[in-house]
């Protein structure tokens, strides 16, 4: 399993630049791999922490989405509101503001995880009043 943030503020969606293969110098949401024991919640706020240096509060439950190309994972997607810290880079890469509209597919380290979420994203109530 694995747990994902999306975070959007100001018409920009908040994504990591990878450091390392799979992917790297690719964008990716914040999010890992829930660990033993660790509720998928708990699991998408410490890995935004780990990945943004940001504190971070789910507010809703994006969808599960399944894909394929990297052995049959599942991620949970949640939308999330930064709550405190200051942004910063980490061993999983550098966190970037990109403007939602600019993502193209071959921005993405993982494709077919990353584009059924923004598709679900921009069709949720937190995207729409955004606008």
């Amino acid at each position: 399993q694995i747990a994902d943030t999306v975070i959007f503020k100001n018409q920009k969606l908040l994504v990591i630049k990878r450091g390392f293969d799979p992917g790297k110098s690719k964008l990716d949401l914040p999010g890992g791999f829930v660990d033993p024991g660790e509720t998928i919640e708990k699991a998408a706020i410490r890995e935004t922490k780990e990945e943004t240096g940001l504190d971070v509060k789910l507010i809703e439950k994006l969808g599960t989405f399944d894909y394929f190309d990297r052995q049959e994972k599942t991620s949970n997607a949640f939308v999330g509101i930064i709550t405190g810290s200051k942004i910063k880079k980490s061993i999983e890469g550098e966190p970037l503001w990109v403007a939602i509209d600019k993502i193209k597919p071959s921005d993405l380290a993982f494709p077919s995880q990353f584009i059924p979420i923004l598709r679900t994203f921009k069709k949720s109530k937190h995207y729409i009043q955004a606008h």
